[in-house]
């Protein structure tokens, strides 16, 4: 059996001269360079944070823990590394070749090349456990089998999890504005995801990071290569999402609770009342509280805690997360939010100063927990910071639009209509993320508010994104009353509010939603319901899809359809086709199942994607199919072409 890459990390620290980390570059770094150059789109500085990466990876060894699969962590810092090399670019241009350069980035095309500059952000966003398998399938093009023996589950696990992280990959690019289908994810991504790297390159790192780690200066040449994030001016360590424990919950518990629910809680907690008030700071404490056992419990007295604890033991608390909780743990995100909050409260003038060296893009929301408070506390004040001239920061696009819309947010509580106010005189991305926070907070208890005031806003992109986020939150309440008010639309809106409504109806009611279709016919909608529905109950939704009048959306709904039923149940799936006049209905559901059945069965896939009849189809499906199958198994690949006449060159 091949040596796994973390034991081929503990040979490297053992002889850092010998052979283990030339084999570790040569395992990772097609990966690690096509996403910097992707990313970057510089092949010198795609050179330079590969050197940089594995540097990381040399100093971080001894401490990497044994359950995260190396590919993933090598996509995390590689993305890291290139978005602070493209933020450093973006500094040395003027504020409107700026703005202008990183809105061309935003696209809804679905194209490799207009996809290249999203996807990795993208795949970052997810979380450990998703981009792991997304990454061990698409960029490693492991086989199922093989991700299930690295993660210690099943296989059919592994293919169930790995389709939903797709699915997840999807609905986040949706959100950059890039539509595309799981399909067209599970085709692409193996293909173009990881191509190979200059062939002196890996010797070069090699070389480069052996030398580096036996001279007296290794150190220092690791600092001055490092991307580092930013710390909080007071001294608070930069946290990561993580977890916690407690210390100095006083008497205010009894109080909030009366005799009898004192004594019906938890005997296995520790003692509350016998915390002295001056209690210094406790480490045990704090980790008494997640060793609670009951976690409603666990939550009242972390919030109680968050209270209590004294400011200047804040940093303490922060980092004791930061070291010794998971970063997945939501009650330890829960208290890294409040005791910033607290923090930011209780010390503005340094919370703002903070926020001129955070580094948004990859802090995971810790100073955006910071900006949160502050714009609580002076809206006005937080709205001029974000609007600065010397705060380039807030003019990458993704960036500035979280920022705008995260201070509106806390404005539209205290006051909506001069939140609103300023929103317009914002530009572009800021404008479009400043509109979410005010009108989709109203929007959460009043859509008819929200759309009244939406419907007032200069004409445009932002415009339209807000309506159909209000339509999305409206639909939640009452569907039907939300489709109404989008059909009012003009042209340019109507689509898109229609499709977010009808979306989110399909979530929870999607028979619902495909039966109001029924009586308001519109193909264009015939997808949006389908990937819903199908992922409960794929025959009823194939059924229903093939009612439908041919349509090139009908054919697009179906075979997406027969990619969801082909990851659950293929052999239903199987049967449902076979049952299917000839046609391209027949053909668009075999593609599904063809795509589908790639990632477990690739013989059958090959042979069902031979059954279509549109040559172009038939030829272009089969040929990625047996590409994707020569990368699993090519002995047993090409004895069947051999056997079956199949070219790969067709």
């Amino acid at each position: 059996m091949d040596t796994s890459d973390h034991q081929l990390l503990q040979e490297h620290l053992r002889n850092p001269s010998g052979p283990a980390l030339a084999e570790l570059v040569d395992r990772h770094l097609p990966l690690i360079h096509s996403v910097a150059r992707r990313i970057t789109t510089n092949d010198e500085a795609a050179r330079d944070i590969s050197q940089i990466v594995f540097l990381r990876l040399v100093k971080k060894a001894s401490n990497l823990p044994k359950s995260l699969p190396l590919t993933a962590w090598c996509h995390r810092e590689t993305h890291s590394a290139s978005v602070d090399y493209v933020r450093s670019e973006v500094r040395r241009q003027k504020r409107e070749k700026t703005a202008a350069d990183l809105d061309a980035m935003k696209t809804s095309s679905e194209s490799w090349n207009q996809l290249t500059p999203e996807v990795d952000g993208a795949i970052d966003e997810l979380s450990e456990s998703d981009r792991a398998l997304v990454l061990l399938r698409f960029y490693n093009n492991k086989t199922f089998p093989e991700i299930a023996h690295e993660l210690s589950i099943n296989d059919d696990t592994a293919r169930m999890r790995t389709n939903r992280a797709l699915e997840k990959l999807r609905v986040i690019l949706a959100k950059r504005g890039i539509t595309t289908t799981t399909a067209l994810l599970a085709s692409t991504l193996p293909t173009n995801a990881v191509s190979s790297a200059p062939a002196s390159l890996a010797n070069s790192i090699t070389s480069s990071v052996q030398s580096t780690c036996v001279t007296s200066g290794a150190l220092a040449f690791v600092k001055s290569h490092l991307l580092v994030l930013g710390s909080l001016s007071i001294g608070i360590a930069a946290v990561t999402t993580q977890q916690i424990k407690i210390n100095q919950l006083k008497e205010t518990q009894r109080v909030r609770a009366s005799p009898v629910a004192q004594s019906q809680r938890s005997t296995r907690s520790f003692a509350i009342s016998k915390i002295p008030k001056a209690a210094a700071f406790s480490e045990q404490d704090l980790l008494a509280i997640f060793a609670n056992p009951d976690p409603a419990e666990r939550l009242w007295l972390l919030h109680d805690y968050s209270l209590q604890v004294s400011t200047k033991h804040i940093s303490e608390a922060l980092e004791l997360l930061r070291s010794k909780t998971p970063e997945w743990d939501s009650e330890s995100k829960i208290l890294t939010h409040l005791l910033l909050t607290r923090w930011a409260k209780a010390d503005p003038e340094a919370a703002f100063g903070s926020l001129d060296t955070a580094n948004f893009s990859l802090e995971r929301g810790h100073s955006l927990s910071i900006l949160s408070a502050l714009a609580a506390l002076d809206p006005k004040r937080t709205a001029n910071w974000l609007t600065s001239p010397v705060n380039t920061r807030a003019y990458y696009p993704i960036v500035g639009h979280i920022l705008s819309g995260t201070i509106a947010k806390e404005w539209a509580r205290q006051d909506p209509r001069a939140a609103l106010e300023w929103a317009q005189t914002l530009a572009d991305q800021q404008q479009a993320g400043a509109y979410s926070g005010v009108l989709e907070t109203i929007a959460a208890t009043d859509p008819q508010k929200a759309a009244t005031l939406a419907l007032g806003l200069k004409a445009g992109n932002a415009r339209n994104d807000i309506l159909a986020k209000i339509a999305q939150s409206w639909a939640r309440q009452s569907p039907l009353k939300a489709l109404a008010w989008t059909s009012t639309l003009v042209s340019e809106a109507r689509g898109h509010a229609t499709s977010r409504a009808l979306e989110s109806w399909s979530k929870n009611h999607p028979e619902k939603a495909a039966q109001y279709l029924d009586e308001n016919p519109n193909p264009k909608y015939l997808k949006i319901i389908a990937n819903q529905w199908s992922k409960r109950d794929p025959e009823d939704t194939a059924n229903w899809i093939a009612s439908k009048p041919e349509s090139p959306q009908r054919d697009s709904a179906l075979a997406d359809t027969l990619w969801h039923w082909t990851t659950q149940t293929p052999k239903a799936a199987t049967a449902w086709i076979e049952a299917l006049p000839a046609g391209n209905s027949r053909d668009q559901a075999i593609a599904g199942l063809a795509v589908a059945a790639v990632e477990f069965d690739p013989r059958s896939a090959l042979e069902w994607s031979l059954k279509i009849t549109t040559p172009s189809l038939r030829n272009d499906l089969s040929q990625h199919t047996f590409k994707a199958w020569s990368r699993s198994d090519p002995k047993i690949a090409q004895q069947w072409a051999n056997d079956h006449q199949f070219s790969p060159d067709n």
